[in-house]
């Protein structure tokens, strides 16, 4: 008789984590999927010693963002112990599943793994996970923007971009894990000699958790250059393209739904987790939003954060000029659609220091102020080095301004009133996310949803202005971060695969149909989405924005033109 359909799992519950870029945040769900806690980190206040900005050392050469990774590691100790301080019982996680913020990787030492295989009860995490335990103590994050030269060399020597995005879903991105990886090799020898392992931001969390090397999901593989998308598998040519002896420092990919392993005695005798606690392949963050979402189709997920992203779901991989296509979470043999913005949140707080001394009551009060459209007024910030396309600059057209003269190459030095500054921000960058999403393939039909999530998608103002420019209703989800509730879900669907397939007893057999394991989309919808109508679009929307849409992509236009004068030279 098989005792697995006696066993109770009422008292199960599953853990989230989220290593962000500024943050690093846990949650709890209990077996009924109620939120029972929720813990943070916050790396500037929580960790000033290691002397970030906005998560972010800048300190570097020209375009590099880099943190130390001991930092995460503290970060995960504190946070675990954050739990367990408001009464987590940490005994009954039955699994974790985690995500962190993408292209981001770690060069692991060999005296870093020995420790990492041997985690000494004795002390806390970053007592022996050291700088000595990483070839690099400043490692790449997503936003480094210094790898331009190692980007163009690993497209010309797969036979172009075209070619590099066929094979990976994207062209060469300067923040994008291959080129960092081949620019650690040509500008660091030594240490790339000498590093035994490589793991993504988020395979590094998931190995801190089973005290071992974990693999690269197939999503966060998929931001790397290195990943043949189709063939779930590395592809050979772009290894070689990157660096040599690559294959053997990166570990084979898993699908995001394949467990890691069991999480470490460490944590069981530190902390009291079960010996049987399952940890789940980590993921990037915008996989993890995706598969919080809950929402199967006809939508378009706009995250308003640290960068803003687009993504949309994906039946089929289009092969694309710029953009990205990466393996879906949940879905095996589908992929999203994943469109990154470099200049987000980071972008508006300085407008809005510049023009409101920092008060946000007072940015949005500014933003109430002006018409929708801005009267014509137009403005691109590319504050830093922008993805799509690769430009950076800044050009203000009011409605006086021809394209075709040479005063739009000068545009105006500022608007004539700050609001106007303001709007022309917000209404520049929602533009410009929607020009390219629309090259990307989104088209809305009667039925599309616009999904804002994000810390700077809480503004009634802003959300309208993304209803009237997308021309869609745009949805607001309640509660918690949604990247953080799909690590969470993620665990908790993966410990129903887990126990669905122990079963193979002969007193469990049932008729075929009936023993069919349900989808991941299947699993969770009777589990509200916790989306709420937000906005409306204003009638006769388009007839405002369709004109201003089209001037924003010719300042843009612009931008990259003036700009590849210094991000490219030939490649011999």
């Amino acid at each position: 008789m098989c005792h697995r359909i006696k066993q109770d799992y009422s008292g199960n519950s599953y853990l989230g984590l989220h290593l962000g870029t500024q943050l690093f945040r846990a949650l709890i769900l209990d077996s009924k999927l109620n939120v029972t806690y929720v813990a943070q980190i916050r790396y500037d206040v929580d960790l000033p010693e290691f002397k970030t900005t906005n998560g972010i050392l800048t300190d570097g050469g020209p375009g590099e963002y880099l943190a130390n990774p001991v930092m995460w590691v503290k970060a995960l100790d504190m946070l675990i112990d954050c739990l367990v301080k408001q009464g987590a019982d940490m005994h009954s996680v039955a699994s974790i599943a985690g995500a962190a913020q993408q292209h981001g990787c770690v060069f692991w030492s060999e005296l870093g793994l020995r420790r990492l295989c041997n985690l000494n009860i004795n002390l806390r995490l970053h007592e022996q996970i050291t700088e000595s335990a990483f070839e690099l103590t400043r490692t790449p994050t997503w936003m480094d923007s210094s790898t331009d030269v190692q980007a163009r060399e690993m497209e010309h020597a797969v036979g172009g971009p075209a070619e590099l995005s066929k094979i990976t879903g994207s062209r060469a991105y300067t923040r994008f894990t291959g080129p960092q990886i081949r620019k650690v090799y040509t500008q660091c020898p030594e240490q790339y000699q000498r590093t035994a392992k490589i793991s993504l931001i988020s395979s590094f969390l998931a190995s801190l958790l089973i005290g071992g090397i974990a693999s690269i999901d197939y999503t966060d593989g998929s931001g790397m250059n290195l990943l043949d998308i189709r063939k779930k598998n590395w592809s050979p040519t772009c290894l070689n393209a990157c660096a040599p002896d690559l294959g053997r420092r990166l570990m084979k990919p898993i699908p995001s739904s394949q467990l890691q392993g069991r999480v470490a005695d460490y944590y069981v005798k530190r902390w009291n987790f079960r010996p049987d606690c399952m940890v789940v392949a980590s993921a990037g963050s915008k996989a993890s939003e995706m598969a919080g979402l809950l929402v199967e189709k006809d939508f378009l997920m706009l995250s308003l954060d640290t960068s803003d992203v687009v993504v949309m779901p994906l039946k089929k991989a289009p092969r694309l000029e710029d953009g990205h296509v990466l393996c879906h979470p949940t879905r095996r043999d589908e992929y999203m659609g994943l469109l990154c913005f470099q200049n987000g949140e980071l972008t508006r707080r300085a407008i809005c220091e510049d023009v409101a001394g920092g008060s946000w009551r007072r940015f949005y009060e500014m933003l109430d102020a002006t018409p929708p459209g801005n009267n014509g007024n137009v403005a691109v910030h590319f504050r830093d080095q922008e993805i799509i396309p690769i430009a950076k600059g800044t050009l203000r057209w009011d409605a006086n301004i021809n394209p075709l003269t040479a005063e739009s190459l000068r545009g105006r030095h500022r608007f004539s009133a700050p609001e106007i500054e303001v709007r022309a921000l917000i209404e520049g960058q929602i533009m410009h996310h929607w020009a390219i999403a629309h090259e990307m393939g989104f088209h809305q039909t009667p039925n599309t949803k616009i999904i804002v999530v994000g810390e700077d998608s809480r503004c009634q103002s802003v959300l309208q202005i993304v209803a009237d420019i997308f021309n869609a209703p745009v949805y607001q989800r309640t509660g918690v971060e949604v990247s953080l509730l799909g690590c969470a879900f993620r665990a908790r669907y993966a410990f129903y695969e887990h126990r669905e397939s122990a079963c193979n007893c002969q007193s469990c057999m049932m008729p075929r149909g009936r023993r069919r394991r349900l989808s991941y989309d299947e699993f969770f919808r009777g589990v509200p989405s916790g989306l709420k109508l937000a906005a409306k679009p204003t009638p006769g929307c388009d007839k405002i924005y369709t004109p201003l849409i089209a001037r924003c992509s010719q300042i843009c236009q612009l931008l990259a033109a003036k700009s590849s004068v210094y991000f490219y030279s030939p490649v011999n």
